[in-house]
């Protein structure tokens, strides 16, 4: 090459400009057509030309599966009897260099906007033997998680065949047109790679495919709604709510006496609930117990506290200059404030002037006679709040007389009527706290109960 240089330089200075074009333009085509990169490599030896855009190639995939499904719903409200299986798959942990995960449990249930969850399917997976060196993680990974023992559960299939066999049976009854199952978007690569491997360990083609659950969410609101669909991020949020964490009957035996939310089952299941809760007025679904948990209307999980269980501090937070320490200041009891800071006369409480250990106490409760009485004399008017102007400062006010609330059904986070709230921004005269509590604990608060009942 290097003597073809030499032989053809003279003659290539001596050519006109105007043939130069000629010979420079094929030679610009000519390396947009065919990049030659065949011999340079990357830093791990791999050559560039076989470089694939992995993040490119997965959100072209993704979206041709959205397209494909949405295609084949009937138009309207139509879409509400179509029916979806969705996938949880719970593992030890994830092996590192892509040698994969190591599934222990896996879920699947079938559900429809209009007759929400009718059929499951839950198996416990043996997973094998930990490989050496991971064992503490597989530990680690089922104390922290869902309790699953790594090795010795009685209630692991070993039987891989016949564990694959009642997986395809249950997605496909007629063992054709194997329908896609959905699962969460970071769990679909888990999921899939699961398959893969128990379809190979039961000497099985694997026919399922995995979509996106967030995508699902997002196409069935773009169906029903003329606007933009919720984000991703929207998404994630409906789906990852904690309100059906401890329902009951939501998860699997095992994992309902160990009280952990971590059941492939018990995800699943969550999953619509969550999907029902945040569809029923799109859809205007007529929601029953296979939609979300029963939860008895009479039984309420809240309690109201009385109107001198507490005293609200309604000292500044901000401190003067002249009361900061100086770094000369030594920290605890030896640290005493200047005479001229006078918070306590600005607001006419007493604050407490006794010091348990090397930090002085401030707290008014500590020297509060206790009240009796359930009158708005126990609040010193000097604590007098003014009605709000919106419900807002009632929504987080009631939050804190009004615990253990959720959502559901429509009726929002406070489970209070519309005219219970008219009720509480109805006047505009002042009122203190006692008052707003004692007219808030008169009331009836409707609400759902949860999982666990907690006594005080």
């Amino acid at each position: 090459m290097a003597d073809v240089v030499k032989l053809a330089h003279p003659s290539w200075k001596a050519m006109p400009e105007s043939e130069k074009q000629e010979y420079e333009r094929q030679a610009k085509e000519l390396k947009r057509s065919a990049p030659n990169q065949a011999g340079r490599l990357d830093c791990k030896g791999r050559p560039l030309a076989d470089r694939v855009d992995t993040e490119a190639v997965m959100a072209k995939r993704r979206l041709e599966e959205r397209k494909r499904v949405v295609a084949a719903w009937p138009p309207g409200i139509g879409v509400v009897q179509e029916k979806f299986l969705l996938l949880n798959i719970q593992s030890l942990c994830e092996l590192p260099d892509g040698m994969g995960y190591m599934p222990c449990e896996i879920g699947v249930v079938e559900y429809s906007l209009q007759d929400g969850i009718t059929r499951e399917f839950h198996r416990f997976i043996q997973p094998g033997k930990p490989p050496l060196g991971y064992r503490y993680l597989c530990q680690s990974t089922s104390d922290n998680t869902h309790q699953i023992p790594i090795e010795g559960f009685e209630l692991a299939e070993g039987n891989y065949h016949r564990l694959w066999l009642d997986l395809c049976k249950f997605a496909s009854p007629n063992g054709r047109n194997f329908p896609p199952l959905y699962s969460q978007v970071t769990h679909t690569a888990m999921c899939e790679w699961c398959l893969s491997w128990l379809a190979e360990m039961a000497e099985e083609y694997n026919s399922f495919h995995v979509y996106e659950l967030d995508g699902l969410v997002q196409d069935l609101y773009d169906h029903a709604t003329e606007g933009p669909p919720p984000s991703m991020s929207m998404v994630a949020s409906i789906l990852n709510t904690s309100v059906f964490d401890y329902e009951d009957g939501s998860s699997c035996e095992y994992h309902a006496s160990k009280e952990v939310k971590y059941c492939a089952l018990g995800t699943i299941k969550r999953f619509c609930f969550s999907i029902s809760d945040s569809m029923a007025q799109v859809y205007s679904l007529n929601l029953t117990p296979r939609h979300l948990p029963e939860r008895p209307e009479n039984k309420g999980h809240y309690t109201i506290l009385p109107s001198d269980a507490f005293a609200l501090d309604r000292r500044p937070m901000w401190d003067p200059p002249s009361r900061q320490r100086t770094t000369s200041q030594p920290r605890g009891a030896a640290y005493n404030p200047p005479p001229s800071y006078g918070r306590d006369q600005w607001n006419g409480v007493t604050a407490a002037s006794t010091s348990d250990g090397n930090f002085p106490a401030r707290d008014i409760r500590l020297h509060a006679q206790p009240s009796h009485s359930a009158s708005s004399s126990s609040v010193p008017e000097t604590q007098a709040l003014r009605k709000p102007t919106t419900p807002g400062f009632v929504a987080q006010l009631s939050g804190a007389v009004v615990a253990g609330l959720g959502r559901g059904r429509g009726r929002g986070t406070l489970g209070l009527t519309p005219e219970q709230m008219r009720s509480l921004t109805a006047t505009t005269q002042p009122q203190s706290v006692g008052g707003l509590q004692q007219k808030m604990a008169g009331m009836t608060v409707h609400t759902q109960p949860s999982g666990r009942e907690t006594s005080d």
